[in-house]
């Protein structure tokens, strides 16, 4: 799996962007902490973001890659590199220069639940966080009924979804692993070959 999740290059292919060399220096807002407390980064983040001026730089440490986070700061006028320095730690730069290329072509759906998914190197992505029950289990189950193949599915979780493995297992689906971190559980889903 560690594998799977190689280091984002930019869309040419070329390796970092050239910015990321003056973004080095830069002190990184380590997250892992406040996740692991059970604290949601999201505010942090964004009172981080916001004393940005323009061509500033923001790193973020994290336990994965934030593609969510990467895709509200992109919106916000931030490129962003996201490398694995290994397992659990993900560094992100951003470059406040007004860009919008938040991932190597990374294309974001948002479905009718409101939640996000997106296509990485190891599968499909769908964050349902923040999604009031019984949206998160309706917005995995709509991802998974529409896909044809062996894809993997990551789910980006709260808490552990009880009553989601039997309706796995109704459709040929399951949880093929899971990891918890506090408030980010991650579920990988796998169909039952």
């Amino acid at each position: 799996m560690a594998g799977s999740e190689a280091n984002r290059e930019p869309r040419d292919g070329g390796g970092p962007p050239e910015w990321m060399a003056m973004a080095l220096d830069t002190v990184p807002l380590d997250v892992r902490p406040l996740l692991t407390e059970g604290v949601d980064p999201f505010a942090a983040v964004m009172e981080a973001a916001a004393v940005i001026e323009f061509g500033g730089f923001l790193v973020i440490d994290a336990p994965f890659n934030p593609s969510p986070l990467r895709r509200i700061l992109a919106g916000r006028g931030f490129s962003s590199y996201g490398r694995k320095l290994s397992e659990g730690h993900w560094r992100v730069f951003f470059h406040l220069d007004g860009g919008a290329d938040w991932e190597s072509g990374a294309e974001v759906d948002v479905g009718p639940e409101g939640a996000m998914s997106w296509r990485e190197d190891d599968g499909i992505h769908i964050d349902v966080r923040k999604l009031v029950p019984p949206n998160p289990m309706l917005a995995i189950l709509r991802l998974i009924e529409g896909l044809s193949g062996t894809d993997c599915v990551v789910v980006h979780h709260e808490r552990e979804p009880h009553f989601l493995a039997p309706e796995l297992a109704e459709r040929g689906w399951r949880i093929a692993r899971a990891s918890n971190e506090m408030v980010n559980v991650r579920l990988w889903l796998e169909r039952i070959i």
